[in-house]
């Protein structure tokens, strides 16, 4: 077996001539170098210099990015490369192409995945060598010098240099002799590991370091270099599995979470399409419908993490949608599970995709919509615009207010079909800010619920409330008849403006005689509540206690109500919100 290497020679041999030049240096006339400003010991660095191996572990190739086809950290295949992907022969021109390969994974949910790849290949190692590879038997014998999946190893992936930069090189009396060059993390590799014990060179400062998440940040020293690095080296997923397909989705609980409220879910088996489809509500509440949109199954679901793997759990009335279930593989639209029984279950999200523009005005129009979620650039805003509805006129114009009218805010809407299918709806009022303005996708309408996902990262979720719902003409009796069905829990609560709903996981039991029975927080509670019409005509709340947290027992004025939710805000402006909990 022949394995060939090259690396750089031509830029080996300048930097040995630099080497020797330095050497030289020592014993000749002090006039020929360039005198500069002396930097002290302490800016220098040499071969064993901790600021040294901090950079050479930074400009390390990074192998991790075409594990879809080596399974190799350290590894990187030199493309182009020619595989064959369950049959399927495509090559591979750029890291674009690495979802193809997932693309033909993804086909079938009972095929097993295979890759073969086309031999000879160029493999490029993590000190940038590259060797030339005839068989699966010799790339896997180089893969042995990699760490396996997960793993910890040396290369440092979470910040980078910005290029170019430049190094001086010394000699003994910290004169410059000359000055390199560096334009990418191969050449700077390649010229510290070339650096000796007698060769001193040092950075000229200020440089640029790039974090993971794409911000800059700039050193002066030395030691802000090796501050900087350390502190950065941990600081994101180095994505050092062998899933391509994970930066889809991160397979945490709560990316899960968010993903699985979104849209409907088809089911998918053995067998291809079930012809079942899954909600899964806000309120951890799910129901499966068949094609002809009668219930199969409703009950309770969540997602929880136990060692390495995220689950999800469900709770119904039906045995085939009982248990756990782990997630092997995740996407923005796909979840792969395995049952307790280690049965495949595929389920692909389904989002509406009605582009009858008419339709979904007119349903839009026809009622006001409560804002009961908002995201911007992953920052839940929620508790900022809590309360506000939207009302949406035929004329192009919205009002956005306060539950009680103490807000107002006045624009346009405008929806849209859009090339790629589906609506696009734009919103813009020059009283508000780019958190609700922007430019929408909507990627949810059904009965009760519209969510828009924004062109600058946000996520409007919006609920329906139609004034001509039955019973709604005397909220009074409306609300004391919902709150006496089942229990109640507080499912947000805003003091002061700050949230503090962890601090009071209380459930409320309210019975018919205007008594309540509470507990949580490790304690018992019992008191009055009533709904009485003030006033202004609007709906209050009354809730009385000697020894339930003062901090709940108030006057509140309710702002929104239906057959799930009850939202109170008091004469200071706090908020409290609570969830029917039926069993």
């Amino acid at each position: 077996m022949i394995i060939m290497k090259t690396s750089n020679n031509s830029k080996l041999l300048k930097f040995l001539a630099i080497s020797a030049f330095v050497l030289m240096s020592f014993f000749s006339c002090q006039k020929e170098a360039v005198d500069v400003s002396q930097p002290n010991n302490n800016q220098t660095f040499n071969v064993t210099s901790e600021v040294s191996k901090l950079m050479s572990r930074t400009a390390t190739n990074d192998g991790s990015a075409d594990n879809i086809i080596d399974q190799a950290n350290c590894l990187e295949v030199k493309l182009p490369v020619t595989v064959v992907v369950n049959n399927i022969e495509i090559t591979i021109n750029s890291e674009v192409d690495f979802g193809l390969i997932e693309d033909i994974y993804d086909q079938f949910a009972d095929d097993i995945d295979k890759l073969d790849i086309q031999y000879p290949i160029t493999i490029i190692s993590g000190d940038f060598t590259e060797t030339t590879i005839n068989s699966q038997a010799e790339l896997e014998e180089l893969i042995k010098s990699c760490v396996g999946e997960n793993e910890v190893d040396d290369d440092i992936e979470c910040i980078d240099f910005q290029y170019p930069i430049s190094i001086s090189i010394f000699n003994t009396s910290f004169d410059v002799i000359d000055t390199e060059t560096i334009n990418n993390d191969e050449e700077l590799y390649v010229f510290l590991e070339n650096l000796d014990d007698a060769t001193l060179a040092s950075l000229n400062f200020p440089v640029t370091m790039v974090l993971a998440d794409g911000s800059t940040v700039s050193v002066n020293n030395n030691e802000e270099l090796i501050s900087t690095i350390n502190q950065a080296k941990d600081s994101c997923d180095e994505d050092d599995d062998y899933d391509y397909n994970d930066d889809d989705l991160d397979c945490d609980v709560n990316s899960i979470k968010s993903n699985l409220k979104e849209c409907y879910w088809e089911i998918r088996n053995d067998n291809g399409t079930s012809g079942l489809k899954a909600m899964f509500n806000d309120d951890f509440t799910f129901s499966v419908k068949n094609p002809n949109g009668v219930e199969e199954a409703s009950g309770a679901w969540t997602v929880v993490q136990d060692g390495d793997y995220s689950y999800l759990k469900l709770e119904s009335n039906s045995q085939d949608f009982n248990g756990s279930f782990k997630v092997v593989e995740c996407g923005d639209d796909f979840l792969e599970m395995l049952d307790a029984s280690g049965q495949f279950v595929k389920i692909v999200k389904d989002c509406p995709d009605d582009t009858n523009l008419p339709a979904v005005k007119e349903f839009i129009i026809d009622c006001k919509w409560y804002m009961y979620y908002l995201k911007v650039d992953g920052n839940d805003l929620t508790a900022q615009y809590h309360d506000y509805h939207f009302d949406f006129k035929e004329d192009g114009t919205f009002i956005m207010t306060t539950g009680n009218d103490q807000d107002l805010h006045e624009g346009t809407w405008v929806a849209q079909e859009i090339a790629t299918g589906g609506v696009a709806i734009t919103l813009s009022s020059p009283t508000l800010t780019s958190d609700i303005n922007d430019y929408y996708l909507l990627a949810r309408l059904d009965d009760d619920k519209m969510v828009l996902q924004g062109e600058q990262n946000h996520t409007l979720k919006l609920e329906r409330v139609c004034e001509n719902d039955p019973g709604t003409a005397n909220q009074v009796e409306r609300v004391k008849n919902v709150m006496k069905e089942c229990s109640w829990s507080v499912y947000y609560f805003e003091l002061d403006g700050n949230d503090v709903t962890s601090q009071f996981e209380i459930y409320f039991g309210f019975n018919a005689d205007g008594t309540f029975n509470a507990e949580g927080n490790g304690a018992n509670y019992e008191g009055e509540w009533d709904v009485v019409e003030l006033n202004d005509g609007s709906t209050g709340f009354v809730i009385t206690s000697s020894n339930l947290p003062s901090e709940l027992t108030d006057e509140y004025v309710v702002t929104f109500d239906n057959n799930e939710k009850v939202h109170l805000v008091d004469a200071e402006q706090n908020t409290l919100k609570l969830i029917k909990q039926c069993n």
